[in-house]
């Protein structure tokens, strides 16, 4: 697959709590798609492993990795925009005539809008266009009654993030991040019955915006001119 040329590289927002399999979609994404992409990953505090996962994978030379994936481990990505992301992003676009798009993974913390609202800086716009949101839900941990797997962790990650200064509420944050989405992923829908991916289905296609589709997945495995283009 490769993208057409454009004037500025697309760029997705993948948001997610902790362990909903936002590391598994980027893997399955940067193996299979044959672009070449960037990653700028948001995991932080001991449960900050994502960038050694994608960086094991295998998807580009070894002497590109530190070009090619940026762990941003200073706190929520949302409450560290202008001290740590903008000074990231442009780095990163001076070599922008070498990639063909960018994804960034937000901690599960995140507040989805301040970042989208980042790429409008006048140094980055003009580079850049943000296809949209993309957000992960845990569709076995739904099933079974909660937003997220492991509270605790998530929790954990709270407790170590000094800089966050927004909502921490699991179900107000969850809320946030569909209310934000421009298209929802259901990880684990081959954990669950038909019927149980049915039902989440109709629950979450209530809590998005009109259009935005809700797609149940497995094993990170969706096509790349959808996570890239958003079509």
């Amino acid at each position: 697959m490769t993208v057409a040329p454009a004037s500025r590289l697309p760029v997705t927002v993948v948001t997610g709590f902790l362990g909903a399999g936002k590391s598994t979609l980027l893997r399955q994404l940067l193996v299979s798609s044959g672009l070449r992409l960037a990653v700028l990953v948001n995991e932080f505090g001991e449960v900050g492993i994502d960038g050694d996962l994608i960086r094991s994978c295998g998807f580009c030379p070894e002497d590109e990795l530190d070009g090619r994936v940026v762990e941003l481990a200073n706190g929520c990505l949302c409450c560290t925009v202008q001290d740590e992301f903008l000074p990231v992003m442009q780095q990163l676009l001076q070599r922008a005539d070498q990639l063909d798009g960018i994804v960034v993974e937000t901690s599960g913390l995140a507040l989805p809008v301040p970042l989208v609202q980042a790429f409008r800086w006048p140094e980055i716009r003009t580079k850049t266009r943000v296809t949209g949101v993309v957000t992960v839900v845990d569709g076995e941990a739904l099933s079974g009654g909660s937003v997220v797997a492991d509270p605790s962790a998530l929790e954990a990650q709270r407790q170590a993030d000094p800089s966050l200064d927004h909502l921490s509420d699991i179900n107000a944050l969850f809320d946030d991040q569909l209310e934000a989405a421009d298209l929802v992923l259901m990880s684990r829908a081959d954990c669950l019955s038909e019927e149980a991916v049915d039902r989440l289905r109709r629950r979450l296609s209530d809590q998005v915006r009109s259009g935005v589709s809700v797609l149940p997945m497995a094993r990170g495995d969706v096509p790349a001119a959808l996570l890239m283009g958003l079509d």
